[in-house]
């Protein structure tokens, strides 16, 4: 027999309040207070009153939570059907705030046996569950397989790193195709986490990118967009980018030699920007770029404060404001490079996870596979679809309550 447990009355009393059947109450409380102490009470007090059991929903998120809840509400009538009058009356009261009269006691040593003969048992289930029975009971409206079945988590994984590794295979094969080549953009910039692990999030977040692709129009819609959103251009390019660094430059290789006569005059600092102007001369390409930069950023990119000395400054106020002008408009080439380089990793990434995506669904249609996602997705667009109102009407029907536990989840 299980006993209460020992509540302070400011709490059992809103406890109480929040298990009266007449209060539409949202629960919100800390892990471990009560919270589903509270629904299997609110549950118990339904019945208490008379509602027939297979009316009454209880959802919850996970299966252990479903099992918990039952476990609460069956335990709970169990104990009270062999309670004597006095302690029945006083769980009663405990449950309800009321002290119950002889038809109430009657009710409640009754209730066990009611729940258990209820056709299909009282209804506490997951999310995944409730959906699962609606899909089956209505798959035409719901344009879903009559006989489909349900991938569990695992089983999703396994599918999901099948066919991942499927299009790797196939990326690795071809490095010519547009998956060869975000193939091998994907591997350089995955240096952080394993290469599967930046795939695997990708998949995780395929509703995400299912989405936005089609709410663009395509994928090369989405990455245009997304070019957009960081101020680049869709067609912008590494090496386009790169060719601005000394085509629009306001200090030309030209000038180069005057700078350093001018900086020949000052500190340390100040050689240190002579002996990049001379590497800089002195290289080709990206590295180049990167010795140039070492006059305007630090190790960091970032800008650099002082750019030259003081005295070089006082004596020589127009090479300082064209190297001020020249600091902005490098550091700002730095920050489109950046712009550019995720926009870069995250269409090679959006490449293959969109290639995987679009196997995982094929495959689930092939072979009438609804997974977790799917049973939810599916269901809210049953309820959406107005020419299923009558689904509504037949649910409504057979539910006059409905409990939820969970509800940051569920």
């Amino acid at each position: 027999m299980t006993a209460p447990r020992t509540i302070p009355d400011s709490v059992r009393g809103v406890q109480i309040e929040a298990a009266d059947p007449d209060v539409s109450a949202f629960v919100s409380a800390n892990a471990g207070s009560g919270k589903t102490h509270v629904l299997a009470q609110r549950v118990i007090n339904l019945l208490l009153r008379g509602c027939d059991p297979a009316k009454i929903l209880c959802i919850t998120f996970t299966k252990a939570a479903a099992a918990n809840m039952a476990n609460r509400v069956f335990g709970t009538l169990a104990d009270w059907a062999v309670l004597d009058d006095d302690a029945l009356d006083e769980r009663i009261r405990l449950s309800t705030g009321k002290k119950p009269g002889p038809p109430e006691r009657a009710r409640a040593r009754r209730l066990f046996a009611s729940a258990l003969e209820t056709p299909g048992g009282l209804k506490v289930q997951t999310i995944h569950a409730f959906c699962t029975r609606l899909l089956h009971q209505f798959p035409f409206e719901a344009n879903v397989a009559a006989r489909f079945t349900v991938l569990d988590e695992a089983s999703t994984t396994q599918l999901l790193d099948r066919l991942a590794l499927e299009v790797l295979l196939e990326a690795s094969a071809h490095r010519d195709t547009a998956l060869g080549r975000a193939l091998s953009t994907a591997i350089v910039v995955a240096a952080d986490q394993t290469f599967e692990e930046v795939i695997g999030d990708a998949i995780r977040e395929r509703d995400l990118i299912e989405t936005w692709i089609e709410r663009a129009g395509g994928r090369d819609a989405a990455l245009a967009e997304l070019s957009q959103t960081l101020g680049i251009g869709a067609t912008e390019t590494r090496e386009t980018l790169e060719a601005e660094f000394f085509s629009h430059s306001l200090i030309p290789a030209a000038d180069w030699p005057a700078l350093i006569e001018v900086l020949e005059s000052g500190s340390k600092s100040d050689a240190n920007h002579i002996a990049a102007l001379q590497a800089a001369q002195a290289s080709a390409g990206r590295d180049r770029i990167d010795t140039y930069l070492k006059v305007f950023c630090t190790t960091e990119l970032a800008p650099r404060k002082n750019i030259v000395t003081k005295k070089i400054a006082d004596k020589h106020p127009d090479w300082l404001k064209r190297l001020q002008s020249e600091q902005e408009r490098v550091c700002a080439l730095i920050s489109r490079e950046r712009a550019l380089a995720a926009r870069d990793r995250t269409a090679a990434l959006v490449t293959i996870a969109a290639e995987v995506i679009a196997r995982y669904r094929r495959e689930k249609d092939r072979r009438a596979l609804l997974d977790y996602d799917d049973l939810i997705d599916k269901t809210l667009a049953l309820f959406a679809r107005s020419s299923a109102a009558w689904v509504l009407y037949k649910l409504d029907l057979g539910i006059d309550h409905v409990l939820i536990d969970e509800a940051q989840d569920t």
